[in-house]
């Protein structure tokens, strides 16, 4: 009876080594001498063992077993490519592709995340590749974010109405001249695997040099991440946010309508620790609002201490856009009452440094800034500090 339970178990191994390759093959055979040489239980004779050959050519039904190779020699995107995205899957090959300048490059890189995944990849958060204060991180995760901005100097609060509602009109009575505010923002994700929804909840005080100070819960935000690309290389994410106007606009709180802004994520891989995130989105009022806003931000994420494996501090530059492709903003008519011009094609644009202390993958706390470097721009300089948590 022992015999046979022990025949049955070197069975399983057996079948296991044709699943995991030859390493596994070896430690197989060393278990089977092992077992062989163990002595006979009394009333029960010994079975004949026949021993496997062990070596990296073991097959499954024929299926030749994962491996790796490089791209062109190891030269593609300046450097080796992972097992996987150099041509080599469960159970067979794929075509990867090369590319010998900047743009060809990118797409090779793509192509081979896309269609010659890495089989040994394991999708997690990495605190590099999330690391931008004003670029939406691409990875989806269960994460609580508090997060303080103070803006100073922000100039035509009302335009395409995208932080003010209409002056005049649903918004503050008078045409501003500045408004400086502070603005605490609880946000929670939830997420299962590539895909995840979130609530923003904003409070708002400000205080403008026309219209006298105010303050009270923004306008709430909701949305969902589905991540489209996930590999070592590039993580790529469509973002899509529902803004409800649950504030009232008179004080300057909230813009009075329902906005739409569907955008797309990514986070690029450019070296061992060095990340490229960006986002690219369409804002756009629903109903009542008249206005609409292509943005579009960009951070360069670089490590710039690392006392541990999983403890960091990473250093951000960022620069953000906004281009307004519709919309009014209010100026001075006659008598000093407001009136609605023209308020499109205007394009602000801010630039400015941060930097993050990530530990583990599941606290970081940070701080960054954005300066306006155009003439027209929302605050003059804007100071955000950052707590994330995640489970």
């Amino acid at each position: 009876m022992f015999w046979k339970v022990v025949k049955g178990a070197v069975a399983a191994a057996i079948t296991a080594v044709g699943l995991s390759g030859g390493a596994a093959v070896a430690q197989t055979a060393d278990v089977i001498r092992e077992v062989s040489q163990l002595p006979p239980v009394t009333g029960e004779s010994r079975p004949a063992i026949v021993p496997v050959p062990a070596g990296p050519q073991a097959t499954l039904s024929g299926i030749p077993m994962s491996g790796c190779a490089s791209c062109g020699g190891g030269d593609c995107m300046n450097g080796p490519v992972g097992c996987g995205e150099g041509g080599c899957v469960p159970g067979g090959g794929c075509e990867t592709v090369c590319g010998s300048g900047p743009f060809t490059r990118l797409y090779a890189a793509f192509h081979n995340a896309l269609c010659c995944p890495d089989p040994c990849y394991v999708p997690q958060w990495k605190c590099p590749a999330n690391a931008s204060f004003f670029v939406d991180p691409a990875r989806t995760a269960t994460m609580t974010r508090i997060r303080w901005d103070y803006g100073n100097r922000l100039i035509d609060p009302d335009r395409a109405e995208y932080f003010w509602a209409q002056i005049g009109g649903t918004g503050p009575a008078n045409v501003e001249r500045r408004v400086n505010y502070n603005e605490l923002n609880l946000y929670q994700e939830v997420a299962v695997d590539k895909f995840s929804t979130f609530i923003n909840l904003p409070y708002r005080s400000l205080q403008g040099d026309v219209n006298g100070g105010s303050g009270g819960i923004g306008d709430l935000q909701i949305g969902t991440k589905t991540m489209l690309l996930d590999s070592e290389l590039i993580q790529s994410t469509f973002q899509f946010v529902t803004t409800i106007p649950t504030a009232g606009p008179g004080g300057g709180i909230g813009v009075g309508h329902v906005a739409l802004d569907p955008s797309m994520l990514m986070a690029l891989k450019l070296r061992e620790n060095t990340y490229w995130q960006s986002q690219i989105g369409y804002w756009f009022g629903v109903g009542n609002s008249n206005g609409s806003v292509l943005h579009y931000h960009n951070s360069i994420n670089q490590v710039l201490w690392r006392p541990s494996n999983d403890t960091m501090l990473v250093g951000t530059f960022e620069g953000v856009g906004y281009t307004f492709t519709s919309g009014t903003v209010a100026a001075v008519g006659v008598g000093g009452a407001p009136i609605q011009v023209r308020g499109n094609d205007v394009t602000y644009f801010t630039l400015g440094p941060g930097v993050r202390w990530c530990m583990c993958g599941k606290f970081d706390i940070g701080f960054g800034m954005q300066f306006a470097v155009t003439d027209k721009h929302f605050a003059e300089q804007l100071y955000r500090t950052e707590i994330r948590f995640r489970f």
